[in-house]
């Protein structure tokens, strides 16, 4: 004997029937996101890309700001980067550099960077960059950029918005100094004239003192004591010395006999020699002998032996102890 279905088991079979009609609808509907677009209609990008960009629309006075221009183009295409430091107007330069060419995602991809700092707070525009190419159609084509706004503001300002305003202090009774203050102050300040006093006659007598001439004897040996400190002779330069020791006569012969002899030849100083009346023929003849000893060792090339270097030493000081002895007797005379 067969029995009516119950309510549930029809409840349950109009919920399935449902789920089943909607499953067909879905499945006809089409789907969407990027999988339902056909490759065709997909935008494609441009054969040339011109990008410009700064790390930041706002900075202080002194605070870095980093401009860049980057360039994507189609492998086929010749295109390089603008070069835009000139027009770059209100900013200092402090930096720049370039990257790339190289290839990336398929494209040539480079960049240009430049480091910028403002001196003075205000409103600035970066300068916008036409690109003109042409496709491999032939076609012309124009890849720009636009004006860069950046705000540079002053640090001044800032600090001052950043302290607050502090309250009044409240009123003090000022307090009467002690008599024993001034007496400090008034011994201060005859200490202080004590020692400018002492310092002004240091420095007068000092410069009286190098005021006085030295004599031509003294300015010689003073040259002796600094060619012997260069260590030539511990060096064995035996060469370099006796041209030191050669210059130093010459010098003092200048000097002592008002002789031109530091910029004469040796010739010109034996005809200055002969000439002289206020030098006696036993010095000229020494002169003489020195120059003529040591010219070989300075024109020639030849390398002295130590004795004889230490004797022209010698010589020098005796020729100036008797130039000096000679000078005694002539104004004595």
């Amino acid at each position: 004997m067969r029995t009516e279905p119950s309510a549930k088991t029809e409840s349950r079979r109009t919920r399935i029937s449902a789920l089943l009609l909607c499953a067909v609808i879905l499945a006809g509907c089409p789907r969407t996101g990027r999988e339902s677009i056909p490759e065709e209609v997909a935008i494609a990008s441009p054969p040339v890309e011109l990008k410009a960009e700064v790390d930041r629309a706002e900075a202080k006075i002194s605070e870095p700001v980093t401009f860049r221009i980057t360039l994507e183009a189609d492998p086929a295409l010749s295109v390089d980067l603008p070069e835009v430091g000139a027009q770059i107007q209100g900013f200092r330069i402090v930096d720049m550099g370039k990257e790339g060419p190289k290839r990336r995602e398929g494209r040539i991809w480079s960049r240009r960077w430049y480091e910028l700092r403002a001196d003075l707070a205000g409103s600035y525009l970066l300068p916008g960059m036409r690109l003109a190419y042409t496709d491999t159609e032939g076609k012309e084509h124009v890849a720009e950029t636009p004006q860069l706004f950046v705000e540079v503001k002053s640090v001044l300002s800032q600090r001052a918005e950043d302290q607050d305003i502090r309250d009044l202090k409240p009123l003090e009774q000022a307090r009467r100094e002690l008599p024993g203050t001034w007496l400090y102050l008034s011994l201060g300040a005859l200490a202080l004239l004590g020692s400018i006093s002492g310092l002004l006659l240091y420095f007068r007598r000092k410069r009286q003192t190098e005021q006085t001439p030295r004599t031509p004897e003294a300015l010689a040996r003073e040259e002796l004591e600094s060619l012997e400190a260069t260590g030539l002779l511990e060096e064995e330069r035996y060469r370099e010395y006796v041209f030191g020791l050669s210059l130093i006569f010459r010098r003092y012969l200048e000097r002592r006999f008002r002789l031109p002899a530091a910029e004469q030849t040796t010739e010109e100083i034996f005809a200055s020699l002969r000439n002289a009346e206020h030098l006696d023929k036993a010095l000229k003849e020494t002169a003489r002998s020195f120059l003529e000893e040591t010219d070989p060792i300075k024109y020639r090339g030849l390398e002295p032996r130590p004795a004889e270097t230490e004797a022209w030493r010698s010589f020098l000081i005796a020729f100036m102890e008797r130039a000096v002895q000679a000078e005694d007797i002539r104004e004595a005379a």
